[in-house]
């Protein structure tokens, strides 16, 4: 699920975009296809398996940009981000898009996480 500037920019919130912020459904299953889906567009090597079931923020430099996998997020958060969210087309592609409100939330609680 996309999350952070991104989704808002997609919902129409916000102008610019630095990096994509993804939400990761919970389990081994889901681990493997996105690490399957990263390695067909990353620059350099993509992160094990074990790095994406144990970490807190996996980041993979792609050739679309930087993508955060929130992956610790996805443990805690996935059930009640996943209510909120809805399906917008991307170049002619479905993708998960966090609510406005949710994407909001998720940015302020992390931007005040870095600057203490």
């Amino acid at each position: 699920m996309l999350v952070g500037s991104a989704a808002l920019w997609l919902r129409d919130e916000i102008a610019g975009v630095a990096d994509a912020d993804a939400v990761i459904e919970p389990g081994e299953r889901n681990i493997h296809r996105l690490r399957a889906a990263l390695a067909g567009i990353a620059i350099g090597l993509v992160p094990s398996a074990d790095a994406f079931s144990g970490g807190s923020v996996v980041p993979v430099v792609t050739a679309y940009g930087k993508v955060d996998c929130l992956v610790e997020r996805g443990r805690r958060d996935w059930g009640r981000l996943r209510r909120g969210a809805g399906f917008l087309l991307v170049a002619d592609v479905p993708v998960l898009v966090a609510s406005s409100s949710d994407a909001w939330d998720l940015r302020r609680r992390f931007k005040e996480r870095e600057n203490e």
